[in-house]
């Protein structure tokens, strides 16, 4: 057997011994008899011995009953002076502000415990402590025992809550919504609230490919407690179990924490986003800032591809494996500018292109409208000289004029080509004229 599996197999052997001296009924009323008659037995015996040996004759039951009472206040005052010492080292011990809260602690470490049977009346003067909202609920200024040391006592948790208890070496259990007896050097290492969590990030700054530092502000994301249970994840919340949870997501997340050099934890969304703002500053750090700030396409737009990268399979197994957690929503912030005066200028810059790609395209449709207008025009222009040189073919057909009347042919062409074009500017086909300058000073 390996040095790793002795001492697992020793650890389960001290676990198994705690709790059986601890949760035991028997045992700790044995505990108590074992006290009690150590107590009475030092009376009878001293009175016993010390009548028999310093004093001759008999005595009567009185005189010996008597007799041993007297004896036994000697080993009672030395078991209360010893119970006394107990409770002033475990009040310096804990730094426990009051003496009758430690000896209420003490006496309960001694003697109390959780009843088995409603013949042993054990588990009244059991310390008590209530996790609600993910986190306990004492009063400003308690000290709770069960907070600041642990067992034995009693544990309320409210649905919506996980507790991770554990023992001087390692962990030792995890419960959700009950009530549940801690037992002796059992502590509370971490309250978990399975409630839905919402995290808003501090802004942070990343640099952007053509070395301009600019400012994410306003990330947000949704998380909470994770369930590894394939059926809890089918079935998921119910109105019979509205948290469920899992017991490795619940003590990955308590000993997968990170912590300040100054010994703070920090805190869950903070954990969370630490894992997680990598896409984005991945993103920032490849992209420059017009792909970032001003996508050309909207399907480029930045907050979609990092929310994507931040939802991706591979980070969720992170989160799972060292947080146990997951992320449920993300919503990437706005990206700003830090120095002012770069900014106005990207403003400027930007409004002057915008307008620039307005102008050319209104450019455009007036350059398209004039081609149109003097397509039509030229159209019109070749229709009029084709009906033009019809109506002279028509009329020369008409005539029947031979080759050597072409000095009249002449002038028949010539005749026909004005009747033309006196019908085409009559009135009705005489294209209209603006209106010259001087006749507008004469209306005027």
């Amino acid at each position: 057997m390996s040095n790793r599996e002795t001492k697992k197999s020793q650890a389960a052997n001290s676990n198994w011994l705690l709790e059986f001296t601890d949760t035991n009924w028997g045992v700790r009323l044995l505990r108590i008899v074992v006290v009690l008659c150590l107590l009475i037995g030092c009376g009878v015996g001293s009175a016993f011995l010390f009548q028999s040996i310093f004093k001759t004759g008999t005595l009567s039951l009185g005189q010996f009953i008597l007799a041993a009472f007297r004896l036994l206040l000697g080993p009672l005052l030395a078991m209360l002076g010893t119970f006394i010492l107990g409770v002033s080292y475990v009040q310096r011990l804990y730094q426990i502000p009051d003496f009758f809260l430690a000896v209420r602690y003490f006496f309960a470490v001694v003697f109390d415990g959780t009843p088995h049977s409603i013949w042993v009346l054990s588990g009244l003067t059991l310390p008590t402590l209530t996790i609600s909202g993910g986190k306990p609920k004492v009063e400003a200024g308690e000290f709770n025992l069960v907070e600041k040391i642990g067992g034995p006592g009693w544990l309320i948790i409210e649905p919506g809550n996980v507790v991770v208890l554990e023992r001087l070496r390692e962990p030792s259990s995890v419960y959700g919504a009950g009530v549940f007896f801690i037992s002796r050097f059992q502590k509370i290492k971490q309250v978990i609230s399975l409630r839905d969590q919402h995290w808003v990030a501090p802004p942070f700054k990343a640099t952007t490919k053509d070395g301009i530092e600019i400012s994410v502000h306003d990330l947000q994301f949704g998380y909470r407690l994770c369930t590894d249970d394939d059926s809890l994840k089918a079935i998921g919340r119910t109105r019979t179990n509205p948290y469920p949870f899992s017991t490795r997501p619940a003590r990955a997340f308590t000993y997968g924490r990170s912590f300040y050099e100054d010994g703070r934890c920090m805190l869950w969304g903070k954990a969370i986003q630490f894992r997680v703002d990598g896409a984005v500053t991945d993103y920032i750090n490849a992209n420059t800032l017009d792909q970032i700030t001003a996508p050309p396409h909207p399907g480029d737009d930045p907050r979609t591809i990092i929310a994507e990268k931040m939802t991706s399979p591979q980070i969720r197994k992170t989160l799972r494996n060292m947080l146990g957690s997951e992320l449920l929503w993300v919503k990437v912030g706005n990206f700003e500018l830090d120095e002012k005066e770069l900014g106005e200028i990207v403003k400027s810059s930007r409004l002057n292109a915008w307008f620039s790609t307005w102008d050319g395209k209104a450019r455009v449709v007036r350059a398209q409208g004039q081609a149109a207008q003097i397509a039509q025009r030229e159209g019109g222009r070749a229709e009029t000289t084709a009906n033009m040189l019809r109506s002279i073919s028509q009329a020369l057909g008409e005539t029947k004029l031979e080759v050597k009347d072409s000095m009249n042919l002449w002038k028949i062409v010539l005749a026909r080509t004005a009747q033309v074009i006196d019908s085409m500017t009559s009135v009705y086909g005489k294209p209209t004229q603006e209106p010259t300058k001087k006749a507008e000073e004469k209306k005027l």
